[in-house]
Formats: C-alpha cells, structure tokens, sequence
C-alpha cells in the first residue's frame, strides 16, 4: 500500500494511530467494561467525530465523510478501529453495526486505491463469521 509522504505530520498521525491498533490487537487483557472510553478517545483524537457519529452515520453519510474529510491513508485505521470496537461491544446490535461499517470502508479502501493486503481478507472473514 502506498503512502503519500506529504508532510511530516501525516507520517506522525499514522505512526500514532498504528499505536494505539497494535494496543488494542497486543494487549486486550488490559481492557475491561470501560473499553469503551479508550475507543471514544481514539474516535474523537484521530477521526475528530464521536463514537455516536459513527454508530449513527448512515453508509452514504461515511462514504461521503472519509471521502471529503479524510486522506486515503487514514480510511484503513478508521475500518480496523471500527472493526476492534465492534469485537469488543456486548450489545450485538452495535456490534453489527460497526462490523457492517468496517466492512464497508475496508472493501471501499481496496476498491478506492487498488491495493489491498492479505490481512485485510482475514479482517473480512473474521467480520463475516461474526455477523452470520
């Protein structure tokens, strides 16, 4: 996948949102019922939206957000922390919801930028048999 090298701080925003991925992917045991409150702050610093944005936004209304307010680049973190949010959400309406919103942006960003990554077919797969 390539990336723009546009700015220092672009580089920087990805360096720290893979952080908090890896976080999240490495150290689950380390959350617990307030999980919620780290994925808030990760959809308020990196997205600059709120979670409820997220769960409420309709499929056009997100396409046309990561279109017009963020770069390619930031989509796939945006897909993977709505997929990790979802894992982890008990209430299953939700859970569908930000699965169905992953899946959305990660066939988006593949489509969008022609690339894709053999991890990203497992996310898929992970997010299918979670939603069937």
């Amino acid at each position: 996948m390539g990336i723009r090298f546009e700015s220092n701080s672009l580089l920087n925003w990805t360096n720290e949102m893979g952080k908090f991925l890896r976080l999240l992917v490495d150290e689950q045991h380390v959350f617990d019922k307030s999980s919620s409150l780290v994925f808030d702050k990760a959809y308020d610093e990196f997205f600059k939206k709120s979670r409820v944005f997220f769960l409420t936004v309709t499929d056009e209304a997100l396409i046309n957000y990561v279109k017009e307010e963020l770069d390619v680049e930031q989509i796939r973190p945006l897909a993977l922390l709505l997929m990790h949010d979802g894992l982890k959400s008990h209430d299953i309406a939700e859970q569908q919801t930000l699965l169905l919103k992953a899946k959305l942006l990660l066939n988006y960003v593949m489509q969008e930028t022609s690339n894709f990554a053999f991890e990203d077919y497992g996310y898929l797969a992970t997010i299918a048999s979670k939603l069937a």
